[in-house]
This record gives C-alpha cells, sequence and structure tokens, in this order.
C-alpha cells in the first residue's frame, strides 16, 4: 500500500460545509432531535412565541376578551464565534487510516487521508458542541453558572438559560441524585414531583419529554429494579429482599408516568428538564458563507509531521418559553 498523503486546502461556506457540517450536526442531541435547529443564525435570531387567545361569544362588532388575548413574546438566541485548532501526528493516524484501508468498505473509511484526519477532529469537535449544548457555563453540582465544575465554556448551554431564567415549575435540593426513592434525593422522587407539579401546559403537551442524564437513566433503572418489590417494604431500597427481574434485565426505560424519557449524552447530571423540543434551541451559521475549514500539511512547510486542521463556525442555546418548561435541579 502507498504511503499516505496529505492534501492542502482552506474551503469556505458551501465548500466547507460537509466538515463543518460532521462537526455539529452529528453531535447527538442535534442527530436526534432532541432539540430544536436553526442552521441560518448569523449572529443573532428571534424566537418568536404566542400564548393567550381567547374566545368568546359571536357578535356583529370587533371586540377584544377583556383576559386571555393573544399575546406575541420573543426570545433572542445569540451565536458565539467558536473555532477549532486541532493538531493531529500524521504518524499516529497514519497506521490506522491504512488498516482501516486494508479492511475495505467494511470500515466505512474515507479513500484519503486528508478526510480521514478531518473526520477524526470532526468527531471531537461533535462531542465538545454536545457537551456545550447542555451545560456550557453551567455547574452541574450547585446549580450555578460559574465554579469549577462547568461541562463547558465555548457558549451558554440551555441548562445555563434556565437558571437565567424564571421556569414554569422548578425544584432545588442538596445532594447528587441517588438510585432510590430518598425523598431529597431519590431519582424516583424527583421525577414523580415534576411530572406531578409541571406547568399543566406542560403536562398536556403530547410532545413533552423528560430529559436527563445518561446517568441519571442509569440511577432510574436500579431504582425500580431494586425497591423492595418483593418483600413489599417500599423502604428497602437497592440493599432489599428482592429484585425486579424485568428492570435488572431488560433495557433502560424509556417512559416514566407517560412521559418519554430521552437521554442526551450531553446532559448534566443531577438535571431533569421537562418540556416539549420546541422550547430548546440551538443555532448555527451553518447555511451561511461565514463557515470555514482549512487543513494544512505541515510536512514541506515546518518539516513538522502534522497536520492541523482550522474550523471556523457559531454556535449558541436559548430557551423559547421558559413558563412551559419544569426543572428539577442540585443546589448544592
Amino acid at each position: 500500500m502507498a504511503n499516505a498523503t496529505v492534501g492542502v486546502g482552506t474551503y469556505a461556506g458551501e465548500a466547507a460545509r460537509p466538515y463543518v457540517a460532521a462537526a455539529i450536526l452529528s453531535a447527538d442531541s442535534i442527530a436526534n432531535n432532541y432539540v430544536s435547529v436553526l442552521e441560518n443564525v448569523h449572529s443573532k435570531a428571534v424566537l418568536r412565541k404566542f400564548s393567550g387567545a381567547a374566545i368568546s361569544a359571536a357578535t356583529c362588532e370587533f371586540t377584544t376578551p377583556a383576559t386571555g388575548q393573544l399575546a406575541l413574546g420573543e426570545a433572542i438566541l445569540e451565536a458565539t464565534a467558536l473555532q477549532v485548532n486541532e493538531q493531529v501526528c500524521n504518524k499516529d493516524l497514519r497506521a490506522t487510516w491504512e488498516s482501516a484501508q486494508m479492511r475495505g468498505q467494511s470500515s466505512n473509511a474515507p479513500a484519503d487521508f486528508t478526510s480521514f484526519a478531518a473526520q477524526y477532529v470532526a468527531a471531537k469537535v461533535a462531542e465538545n458542541v454536545e457537551v456545550n449544548l447542555w451545560g456550557g457555563n453551567y455547574d452541574p453540582d450547585d446549580g450555578t453558572l460559574t465554579g469549577g465544575g462547568e461541562l463547558g465554556t465555548s457558549f451558554d448551554g440551555i441548562c445555563h438559560h434556565i437558571v437565567d431564567a424564571t421556569p414554569g415549575y422548578e425544584k432545588l435540593a442538596a445532594g447528587a441524585f441517588t438510585a432510590d426513592a430518598d425523598a431529597t434525593t431519590g431519582i424516583l422522587t424527583k421525577l414523580d414531583d415534576i411530572v406531578a407539579n409541571a406547568p399543566s401546559v406542560v403536562q398536556a403537551d403530547p410532545g413533552t419529554v423528560l430529559y436527563m442524564s445518561r446517568k441519571s437513566l442509569f440511577l432510574l433503572q436500579r431504582a425500580m429494579a431494586g425497591i423492595g418489590i418483593f418483600s413489599g417494604d417500599a423502604t428497602a431500597g437497592i440493599g432489599g429482599a428482592g429484585y425486579s427481574p424485568e428492570f435488572v434485565g431488560a433495557a433502560r426505560p424509556t417512559t416514566f408516568l407517560g412521559f418519554p424519557v430521552v437521554a442526551p449524552a450531553g446532559m448534566a447530571n443531577d438535571t431533569i428538564i421537562m418540556c416539549n423540543p420546541n422550547q430548546l434551541y440551538f443555532g448555527t451559521d451553518l447555511l451561511t458563507d461565514h463557515i470555514q475549514a482549512s487543513i494544512l500539511d505541515l510536512t514541506s512547510v515546518t518539516g513538522d509531521d502534522v497536520t492541523r486542521v482550522i474550523m471556523k463556525f457559531s454556535g449558541g442555546t436559548q430557551i423559547v418559553d421558559a413558563g412551559s418548561i419544569a426543572v428539577s435541579r442540585r443546589s448544592s
């Protein structure tokens, strides 16, 4: 097999889209439609929210009702200019690429090393976008917007905006979530509380889902499997007399009290959000001419056997109507 040759190229606008799109749209929450996506945000986007629209008895004159009139509000999604400056060693990646080429079509590896390097970086960027989408500038350990526990600092995530706003229902409690029905920290208690106390508009919305981290989903399965079902003792907990075979061996729960449960890869631990996905937005400039991608081989320039991958794009999040969101999160 011939040695890999690294190409050089700088792409802008539509030419850069295959590289930048792979880095953005493959993020778990975006690829699975856990949030709504705007791909044409230059700097800011206005998210319109309607409320009201009262019905009254018919008359011959046009009169507006005294209460419950149609109201139009707005929320501003502001995208942050982002850049990716990554350097990968050609020697380290070359062996992996050549091995993939030897496996043929079954490897799904790109035909040229340039695309392989860009694909590698794009996967890492997608992970970063996913983490910031939910937890950017948000500390899940104490529910604050600053501190040492932020999941990401590239742009403000959805959890950050929820803290800034006034949700329709919010429950704060000290301590990390636990796999039981503890009155303060139990995952079952948390979920029952948020479902029972969410605004009626959230409860009645057929599109409402429960967002939690994959760790929280694991705690939920343990709780459902471990409470003393066979002993009849609801306080037996994980160490109780019996386990439920249904939840020990089955897949992790996909619903709770009839509401779908989704666990995005970047969702913050010890935080539960209940709403319709159309309340949560991610915006980027993917469909504009402002994106850029560069793939630079420095072997013939500096003598370093490395490839630099550079991307420029924007990203940001926003919630539409905080009153249509319920949240349960950790306070310390």
